[in-house]
């Protein structure tokens, strides 16, 4: 039998899932916000700062308080269409809805979407999910047949998340302007959105992005419009609110939790952003530093996964601590040098990527790679998924295939790369998507594989990822500038007055 209580209760630096929402807290009263808005306008752009659980309240709060029945709708069921835009958003679309709307092929959903802004709502009304009275009427079905058809029709939502990353992909856009892809996937959606307002359908369309991209959105035609029209700004939690966060997931599952604890973990969250991530990361490491809460998480587990100093535990706790540090390896005990609740992500990113190497050899004894080869690779993954936009560090999505490349190192292939990466895609780690499940496929991807990673609040946290992406960027500017310079010289005919001296 399955045991839950070997569930962590905390999501660490992932969203929350649908699955997951019986652990979700704090925020009943943006949900009821939130659905009341959507209920109302059939269209809503949810903002808010990087880390403020954005993608969370959808998936984990609005989702299921919808299929639970607390949304005002024509029907019962749900069938829900998510996407992010990534490089392909039109494509992305079509595939979430050929998924969902029982179509066989995507291409076929694609053509249709370009054809029309309108297509979408046509889409859905030729779908087995659509009850048209009068239309059901002409057909004279039996009242049985009326009644199943009725009781199949289903609310449509689309979720766009990450809307940002129509900004972030050069591909979607590029000199202030969006690409055609983009538009027309922005001028469906808001189509679809009027169109279920003014006829009254079950289309529900949601979007989730970081504030600080409002700006950029005039780019999109209607789309500040719409966005006056539907905007929910997702606020930071209060006190008693994250105070619900820490203890209600634990007692859910069974688990205890110190008071002691929640007062320090309450006290050691400054202002400033990416206040969630930190805090369930911190709590979900230190549900597995409490024996995955089989003890009573308390000060002494926050002290071992680097939250707070051993000094400041109570005497009882000190010894405890003092015996397990030394048992650790010299480069672990050195992490530790500057504890607190925000230096809980680099203590464990800094191990995962000390451990990589040992964790290959263990794995895969009979195809040897160098302790250099290892953290070449974990280096140069991390920097490829990391991008500087407009000075905002932002995740960077790239295929496994695309990555090997870059390393570009005969003895280094595409699975190398992958069974390197699997210490950051395990479960009690989760810092690269996709993620490692239960089924042991999963720990092979294809070279076509999309990574990326979990939350841009490790990208803000590591110091060692700030380091690598911010190389990388002055990589890229210089490539920029050179690129420049070559140009010119082509213009003026390859003269030498244009070449560049010795040093540059």
């Amino acid at each position: 039998m399955f045991d839950e209580s070997t569930i962590c209760p905390y999501s660490g630096l992932r969203s929350f899932s649908e699955e997951e929402s019986i652990f979700f807290k704090g925020r009943d009263k943006q949900i009821d916000q939130i659905t009341s808005l959507l209920e109302k306008n059939k269209f809503l752009m949810v903002t808010g700062a990087s880390g403020e659980g954005k993608s969370s309240l959808v998936y984990a709060g609005m989702i299921p308080n919808a299929k639970a029945g607390f949304f005002q709708a024509h029907y019962n069921n749900w069938q829900v269409v998510d996407f992010r835009p990534e490089r392909t958003p039109l494509t992305n679309l079509s595939k979430a809805l050929a998924g969902q709307l029982n179509y066989e092929n995507h291409e076929t959903v694609e053509t249709e979407l370009q054809r029309g802004y309108s297509a979408l709502v046509d889409l859905y009304k030729n779908s087995p999910w659509y009850y048209d009275k009068k239309a059901t009427a002409t057909k004279e079905l039996s009242e049985e047949e009326q009644h199943n058809a009725q009781r199949k029709a289903a609310n449509l939502l689309i979720i766009v998340d990450q809307f940002e990353e129509f900004f972030t992909n050069p591909e979607n856009y590029s000199q202030n302007s969006p690409s055609e892809a983009a538009q027309v996937t922005l001028n469906v959606l808001l189509e679809t959105a009027k169109t279920a307002l003014a006829e009254d359908l079950p289309i529900y369309v949601v979007c989730t992005m970081r504030s600080d991209f409002i700006g950029q959105c005039s780019a999109f035609r209607g789309l500040p419009e719409a966005i006056g029209f539907s905007q929910f700004f997702v606020p930071r939690l209060k006190r008693n609110e994250l105070k619900l966060i820490i203890e209600e997931p634990a007692h859910l599952n069974g688990n205890k939790i110190s008071k002691r604890l929640t007062e320090r973990l309450l006290y050691d969250l400054s202002e400033g952003i990416d206040q969630l991530p930190i805090l369930q990361h911190a709590l979900s490491h230190i549900w597995h530093a409490a024996d995955n809460g089989k003890e009573e998480m308390d000060l002494i587990h926050y002290a071992l996964v680097g939250g707070m100093p051993a000094d400041e535990l109570p005497d009882e706790d000190k010894a405890r601590f003092r015996q397990w540090f030394k048992s650790l390896p010299e480069y672990q005990r050195t992490l530790y040098h500057q504890p607190g609740i925000k230096k809980i992500i680099e203590i464990h990113a800094n191990q995962l990527y000390e451990g990589a190497y040992t964790y290959y050899k263990k794995h895969h004894p009979n195809n040897p790679i160098t302790l250099h080869d290892a953290k070449h690779i974990v280096a140069m993954t991390f920097a490829c998924l990391t991008k500087i936009d407009d000075s905002r560090a932002v995740r960077n999505r790239m295929s496994l295939k695309e990555i090997t490349g870059i390393i570009n190192k005969p003895h280094i292939s595409t699975q190398v790369v992958n069974e390197v990466l699997n210490i950051f895609r395990e479960q009690d780690n989760s810092f690269i998507r996709p993620f490692i499940n239960d089924d042991s496929e999963s720990r092979r991807l294809a070279p076509n594989t999309v990574l990326d990673i979990t939350h841009e609040s490790l990208i803000r946290n590591w110091d060692l990822l700030n380091k690598w992406a911010n190389k990388e960027y002055e990589y890229y500017v210089t490539f920029l500038d050179f690129k420049k310079q070559l140009a010119r010289w082509l213009a003026s005919g390859k003269s030498k007055d244009y070449l560049l001296p010795i040093g540059p």
